[in-house]
């Protein structure tokens, strides 16, 4: 299964890309200290080849950059959500590309967790705790290093709007507040989107389109 989103991400995600520069740095350097060898100059075709490495190099310092200096979510944390989530998946363990509206509807009782969210928009690079999507509410948690709420909050409301209208957007700004909203027993204070709500259940075609657009988002 894709790892992308689960507990311990972010730390697998720099790991992976610190590791992959390296070798690029390493192959890079030796094609151009094997083209000095042979030919004892740099002007000759390894000289390029080696300089070529940079660019996959360049791409890993990119995700390097993106995941700057935040930890994953402890797996402590995960668990307690993960309890209160009841019937829950992660949600890049869900496929609804294959589905019609014939075949079994795995996730539509379950509740869909993301953490180690990392999304980006043309502005800002933005980062959640977590994000639960149960009971036609979606909850999002973000770092508490977040810079601007405000425009994190707005980002995501708008994409969602842009789906469907029927759900109910609450920002949470502590993993207290997360636990009492999925256990029901507080409301968050801070809805995102309390005007046009329509009095409806979700369909399962909005759920699917808005769990993977928000899947599509992720770095």
């Amino acid at each position: 299964m894709n790892e992308k989103n689960k507990p311990g991400y972010i730390s697998r995600y720099r790991r992976v890309n610190a590791i992959w520069l390296a070798v690029w740095i390493v192959i890079g350097v030796a094609i151009v200290l094997t083209g000095w060898f042979i030919w004892h100059t740099r002007a000759n075709i390894l000289t390029v080849l080696g300089v070529l490495m940079v660019l996959p190099g360049a791409k890993r310092i990119v995700a390097l950059i993106v995941a700057g200096r935040k930890k994953s979510v402890s797996i402590e944390r995960c668990k307690a959500v993960e309890e209160l989530a009841g019937d829950y998946a992660y949600a890049n363990d869900i496929d609804t590309f294959h589905y019609t509206d014939e075949e079994p509807k795995e996730i539509e009782k379950q509740s869909v967790i993301w953490t180690d969210y990392i999304f980006t928009s043309t502005d800002k690079i933005m980062m959640l705790d977590f994000l639960v999507e149960k009971d036609g509410c979606i909850y999002i948690q973000p770092t508490p290093r977040t810079d601007d709420f405000e425009y994190l909050k707005n980002y995501l409301k708008d994409i969602i709007k842009k789906i469907t209208n029927n759900y109910k957007v609450y920002c949470v700004h502590s993993d207290e507040e997360l636990l009492k909203a999925l256990k029901g027993e507080e409301i968050p204070k801070d809805l995102l989107k309390s005007e046009g709500i329509e009095e409806r259940e979700l369909t399962y075609q909005e759920r699917t389109e808005v769990i993977n657009t928000l899947k599509s988002l992720a770095v």
